[in-house]
């Protein structure tokens, strides 16, 4: 017990010990200045920009020196999975290993951020941030048909070099500062992208309106605000100095917004649109009709057949009428119906057994996926956010967050603890004349707020969120939560110092990110070294490169790459992808449908429709986020069903043979330049002398064991050389080098 006590003791002191101290809570709430570059010693020998002066001084003062630089490959590898989610080709990295200009990696980094992949991968890391998906969640899940135009617009953002201050303005008010704009217009989805709940049966619309605007306001406060305003909708924040009515003044900010899908289309070609459709939904009743019509004879044959197994009492009382059954009666009924209750699927599964309606029921099914996918596109529709004409209903603060228990009524106005004295806490509100009518101007006053060169969070969220995807580690560890609850800064000052120059920089993403990579910061080896890991177990001061591993997405996509089979194919709607039976039938409205053309199953990995109730199975063992919170930081975790996925799915399996069969096309039986080129390949350097002994004796010995397995004292075929490599090239996509980005 005395143990017990004392450990305790031990656990609340070093709880206390690692609080923020008062002048480090309230750092993040004051607007950021440009701190002094610190002067340090031998800076010229190791500093390639004033970022690295600010690491360098951190480390000095704990008794710490930086790593020496990776080399040339692997950096290369390194920036082209932090900057496009790919690898770099071998011809790639020959030609950088061999340059030996003094600006050759500023040329590189120059180089992959114009490449149209960099938009793809660095759009997935927003979109964690948002709950991007293409359906609404809970329970209903119903696709949205619109939604992917607003992933596309993100990726374009990237790629365009968008600068982040119209980057915020688009998705919060972009119909009112840019009329007309089609894109500015898509990019208010933002404010539809949260999780949608459609509750059967009696609708509560105070509720449901309520649901909508916390919702949106909870995206505005984690995206970028980096904090968990929505702990204010019932009461003050417990740690942070944000009051309830804080929370309802921003939300009415949002009082008049309304989600909305407008169509771009002329009457003419909408009108063509509704008549194909209904021609469309026609056929698609028949057929349904026909279907259900067949489970329902079905059901009742198997039903009858299940309750003549039962005693004779629980039969009668099933065929009582439900008014007539006494208590037992009821029981009974409760009991027999684990029984009899039925699923879709072991009906199904009993009419295609059934010779008499097999034949009719799989062309039923079939005609049903093709009607599916010959739906009419509608025309161009966008999902939008957007403030019809008219009066703009109150807000009024909920007592304890409750729709319905109002109390004092609340205008637009911005939270106090970041109403500094540059800033009041009143917005300053002019409505915004459309064509269609006044839209309110709320959100533009918001947005305009967000992105003044003096507020405190919204730049320094978005430069930690830059810095945490480059260096492995935010400069607060905490990219959702600046608060008294998050992490302490590790480089504050370092911090402020990025978000200026992204301010001087007009908001410049792309400079921002060279900023980080051409800092010998990121340049450095990433290999553990004793007397610096005893010191700082974390690397909170950057002494060396974290090791990362890699996306979900990027690892399905580098798959693809390898094999060669990734359809670069960008944008439109997202791909369904195949689904084990076992998942495709957690749907719980409709059928799952994959997309009719295989070649479209291997786009990327962004590219892909985002159910929220049902993510592919990699995406799911490798920690892709749930798209029901927003993710500023996805967890790793490590487990058992992650080597089996890499061992045993039909993706890993198949990208292996694939990746075989392309390599003795290209080269031919020659298992040294096969062990070479997929090193190259998959690591971007070539074997050692060790690898390449093992490597040669793996494939030997697998090409035995494949003939024998075949037949007995059987002669090797091309056939066992080919599965042979490919369990080899599966071996490499096994390697921990291979899913740690060094």
């Amino acid at each position: 017990m005395h143990n017990l006590i004392a450990l305790c003791h031990m656990l609340l002191l070093a709880a206390l010990l690692t609080l923020p101290s008062s002048a480090a809570a309230e750092w993040p709430f004051t607007p950021p200045g440009l701190p002094a570059i610190p002067a340090v010693e031998d800076a010229d020998g190791w500093c390639q920009n004033p970022l690295d002066q600010f690491v360098l001084a951190r480390l000095k003062n704990n008794q710490l020196v930086p790593s020496p630089a990776a080399d040339r490959a692997t950096l290369i590898r390194r920036l082209s999975i932090d900057l496009t989610g790919l690898l770099p080709s071998p011809v790639e990295v020959d030609r950088f290993v061999s340059d030996k200009s003094p600006d050759a990696w500023a040329r590189l980094v120059e180089r992959i951020l114009a490449s149209p992949r960099y938009g793809e991968h660095w759009a997935q890391h927003w979109l964690d941030v948002v709950r991007y998906a293409d359906s609404d969640g809970f329970e209903y899940d119903d696709p949205r048909p619109h939604a992917w135009r607003y992933r596309d617009w993100v990726i374009n953002a990237f790629n365009t070099g968008k600068p982040f201050d119209r980057f915020v303005r688009e998705q919060i008010a972009g119909d009112e500062f840019y009329p007309g704009d089609m894109q500015a217009l898509v990019a208010t989805g933002m404010q539809r992208l949260g999780p949608l709940r459609l509750n059967a049966g009696m609708q509560d619309a105070e509720k449901n309106r309520q649901e909508v605007l916390t919702e949106m306001i909870d995206n505005i406060g984690a995206a970028f605000l980096g904090m968990t305003i929505g702990c204010a909708r019932c009461h003050d924040h417990k740690f942070d100095n944000f009051l309830q009515a804080d929370y309802f003044r921003l939300q009415s900010f949002f009082a008049a917004t309304q989600p909305t899908d407008i169509s771009l289309a002329s009457e003419a070609a909408q009108a063509e649109y509704e008549q194909q459709l209904a021609a469309w939904q026609k056929d698609q009743d028949g057929v349904q009709q026909r279907v259900d019509e067949l489970r329902e004879t079905y059901r009742e044959r198997i039903q009858q057949d299940r309750l003549e197994t039962l005693p004779i009492d629980v039969q009668a009382a099933v065929k009582k009428d439900a008014d007539q059954r006494t208590a037992t009666d009821i029981r009974l009924v409760a009991e027999a119906n684990s029984i009899l209750t039925l699923t879709t699927e072991l009906i199904d599964r009993e009419i295609l057994k059934a010779a008499k309606d097999r034949a009719e029921f799989q062309q039923l099914m079939v005609k049903l996926t093709e009607l599916f996918h010959a739906r009419p596109r509608a025309p161009l529709t966008v999902m939008a956010a957007i403030d019809p004409p008219g009066e703009v209903p109150a807000t009024h603060v909920l007592d304890r967050g409750v729709p319905g228990d109002q109390l004092d009524r609340v205008e637009p106005g911005f939270p106090a603890m970041l109403a500094v004295s540059a800033r009041s806490a009143n917005a300053a509100i002019q409505p915004v004349p459309l064509d269609e009518g006044n839209s309110s101007g709320r959100r533009t006053a918001l947005a305009n707020w967000l992105v003044r060169k003096d507020h405190p969070l919204t730049a320094r969220v978005f430069v930690n969120r830059i810095w945490h995807h480059h260096l492995g580690r935010g400069i607060v560890n905490t990219p959702n939560d600046f608060g008294a609850m998050g992490a302490a800064a590790s480089h504050p000052q370092l911090l402020d110092w990025l978000t200026v120059e992204l301010i001087h920089s007009g908001w410049d993403i792309k400079h921002l990110h060279q900023l980080v990579l051409l800092s010998s910061t990121y340049q450095q080896q990433s290999r553990r070294r004793d007397q610096a890991f005893e010191a700082d177990p974390e690397n909170r001061y950057l002494w060396r490169a974290n090791r990362q591993r890699m996306d979900a997405e990027v690892l399905r996509d580098t798959m693809l790459q390898l094999s060669g089979d990734l359809n670069g194919q960008a944008g439109g709607p997202g791909v369904r992808l195949p689904l084990h039976p076992e998942l495709a039938r957690l749907q719980y409205k409709g059928s799952w449908h994959p997309h009719p053309d295989p070649l479209q199953h291997l786009r990327r990995s962004i590219y892909v429709f985002v159910k929220r109730n049902n993510r592919p199975a990699l995406m799911e063992s490798f920690d892709s986020p749930s798209t029901m919170a927003s993710c500023g930081i996805r967890s790793h975790s490590t487990h058992a069903g992650q080597a089996l996925a890499l061992l045993n799915s039909s993706l890993s399996q198949r990208q292996s043979l694939r990746w075989a069969a392309r390599l003795q096309t290209q080269l031919g039986h020659r298992p040294a330049s096969w062990i070479g080129q997929i090193y190259q390949q998959a690591l971007a350097r070539p074997p050692t002398r060790e690898e390449m002994r093992l490597g040669k004796r793996y494939l030997a010995e697998q090409q035995a064991l494949i003939a024998a397995d075949r037949q007995a004292g059987a002669t090797l075929t091309d056939d066992d050389r080919l599965l042979a490599l490919a369990d080899y090239c599966q071996v490499i996509m096994n390697l921990d080098e291979f899913l740690f980005v060094r």
